[in-house]
């Protein structure tokens, strides 16, 4: 058989040579080409994208503004880019080395960025700004502009602190600038102005559908216009508004499913008795002996081959909906914007979800020559509930694999470590069988409303008076019945609730003057008052012992939960209330 292969073999034996050598001679033929990108004052530029306009290879360019690229040997031009630059292409044609010249954008150096209580050219600005457009973040769908910001300015650092759905996570602008940075509920980090008005309400609020451009003041000058506030840096957030023209309808949606990339990789049932006997062996606590590494129950359940994948009992495909629906248009005098907003996330861990429905509505109109005038509104209303918490997938890979989901009777096993030292824990599993009596909901209402009045006075001197109010009203409540994941307890149950008001009004004062001289003298001057005040008030109650599991809480604060529950009876009701303490603290600065 052997001599039949070689007789076979032997004459494609010149040709599968010529064909490798040829293969590999193809492979090799690339060329290295290196140079320098410098900018119109032939300065190196830091980060410069160059490309080979053929293909998908890329790099930047070092400190030095140099760069390095290996490229196919028929490569003929490199595409070299840089923000605030002209885009050039560069002819590579038999060369090893070239030296790349930019010229600044004059489109981009004329655009024009929010800089706090007023705008500049860019050009103009001396201070650290980054603009997002709209368009940028649309390429990241999500219920938060925090995970659309990610990665998209330089010294912006986007971080997603939780995997829950409706998480807004965390913004640092150049790390961690002072000791107590914050200003609203949601993040720790920088000051949110929304259309001009300091928003003090989370980022969670808004779709971000509705945003037009971020600009981000990353530098010290943010502390110059608003103070302390400021300290943190300042997102700058410009939401749609009207255009005259022909009426506009446009409808924005999409559907999408996560789950998790991998479980946590755990030890299987007999893993993980291995893994205990070896523990034990090796201890000296125990002289060697492994007679008590295990349970009964565990010893009972390797024998019998149990393995309980707690995470693959718990985990889900959640589904991911939005739609948004505007109407916009308007004439010369008078501009609107009117617009509705869905927006609906499942957890991967089962009953926890994030929703938000949004109602907004802008108008601008021209009186005359010299006054103008608008009104902008924002009002939302969002659901986040999250039974069991962020802890879920930790409390699931801590329960020990050796252990069966129900007992034998067909009860549900609620305490599958008993014998060891987390005897106490209760199943993860009553997420699912006992849904009803673990309940975690927070309802926030948010409205946002500015006016503004604007008046020319004199070329180039003008007035405006802008006026903002916000109001929000946050209500969460939680219930766990007894032996439960989130309680462990077998005869005490628990309940909370939790109110908080908070309202804040701006009144800003601005007299501009803006004027060139001579087309190369150019004059800006801004005068401002303002006056903010903050209201906030926080209500917390505690009943523990509840008496009924359907009582609960949500009864007395959700209506739509209200048709799942029987109602209570007076005696119950009060009941409830007499266990309750109540803590108020309010604040108004």
């Amino acid at each position: 058989m052997q001599k039949i292969l070689q007789k076979l073999c032997k004459p494609l034996a010149g040709p599968l040579l010529l064909l490798l050598l040829f293969t590999a001679n193809a492979f090799a033929q690339t060329k290295k080409v290196t140079g320098t990108v410098l900018d119109d004052k032939n300065q190196p530029l830091i980060g410069a994208t160059v490309k080979a306009k053929s293909g998908t290879i890329t790099t930047a360019t070092d400190v030095n503004g140099k760069f390095s690229l290996s490229v196919a040997d028929s490569e003929q031009a490199l595409f070299v880019s840089y923000i605030g630059y002209t885009d050039q292409e560069v002819s590579i044609r038999g060369l090893s080395e070239v030296t790349v010249k930019l010229a600044a954008s004059g489109k981009s150096l004329s655009d024009v960025v929010v800089v706090g209580y007023g705008t500049q050219r860019r050009k103009d600005v001396t201070g650290a700004v980054a603009s997002v457009s709209a368009a940028t973040l649309s390429e990241v769908p999500s219920p938060n502009l925090i995970d659309q910001l990610k990665g998209r300015s330089a010294g912006v650092s986007v971080v997603s602190n939780g995997s829950t759905p409706g998480t807004a996570g965390q913004i640092r602008i150049r790390g961690n600038r002072t000791i107590t940075s914050g200003n609203n509920d949601a993040q720790d980090g920088p000051l949110i102005v929304l259309d001009g008005i300091p928003y003090p309400g989370s980022i969670n609020d808004f779709a971000p559908e509705d945003i037009v451009n971020i600009d981000i003041l990353k530098d010290a000058s943010a502390t110059a216009i608003y103070g302390s506030r400021g300290a943190g840096g300042v997102l700058l957030v410009t939401t749609k508004r009207g255009r005259s023209g022909k009426t506009v309808v446009s409808y924005d949606g999409y559907y999408a499913s996560s789950s998790v990339l991998d479980k946590y990789p755990i030890y299987d049932g007999a893993g993980y008795a291995q893994l205990k006997l070896d523990a034990a062996r090796y201890n000296s606590s125990t002289a060697g002996s492994t007679t008590y590494a295990l349970t009964p129950a565990e010893q009972t359940a390797l024998a019998a081959g149990v393995s309980t994948d707690w995470q693959s009992l718990l985990y889900r495909t959640a589904p991911t909906q939005s739609h948004q629906l505007s109407v916009s248009g308007g004439s010369e005098k008078t501009q609107f914007n009117i617009g509705a907003g869905y927006y609906r996330q499942e957890g991967i861990i089962v009953n926890q979800y994030f929703s938000r429905a949004d109602l907004r509505a802008t108008i601008d109109h021209r009186i005359n020559d010299r006054v103008k005038i608008g009104l902008n509104t924002i009002n939302t209303i969002r659901y986040t509930s999250l039974p069991g918490g962020g802890g879920v997938p930790s409390g699931a890979i801590r329960t020990t694999p050796l252990a069966s989901l129900y007992n034998a009777d067909g009860s549900l096993n609620l305490l599958p470590q008993v014998g060891s030292i987390d005897a106490s824990a209760v199943s993860p599993y009553t997420l699912v069988t006992k849904a009803s009596s673990i309940y975690d909901l927070t309802r926030r209402y948010q409205t946002f409303n500015s006016f503004y009045g604007e008046v020319n006075i004199l070329d180039g001197l003008k007035y405006r008076l802008q006026v903002g109010l916000t109001f929000s009203q946050e209500n969460g409540n939680g219930y766990n019945g007894t032996l439960t994941y989130t309680n462990s307890n077998a005869s005490l149950t628990n309940g909370r609730l939790n109110n908080n008001e908070q309202w804040n009004y701006n009144i800003q004062n601005i007299l501009t003057y803006n004027k060139t001289f001579a087309q190369k003298h150019r004059l800006d001057i801004t005068a401002l008052y303002e006056i903010t005040k903050d209201h906030n008030k926080n209500s917390n109650f505690s009943a523990p012992g509840v008496p009924a599991d359907y009582i609960k809480i949500q009864t007395l604060t959700w209506p739509a939960a209200r048709s799942q529950v029987a109602a209570p009876s007076r005696s119950r009701v009060c009941f409830l209330i007499w266990h309750v303490r109540h803590t108020v603290m309010t604040t108004d600065t």
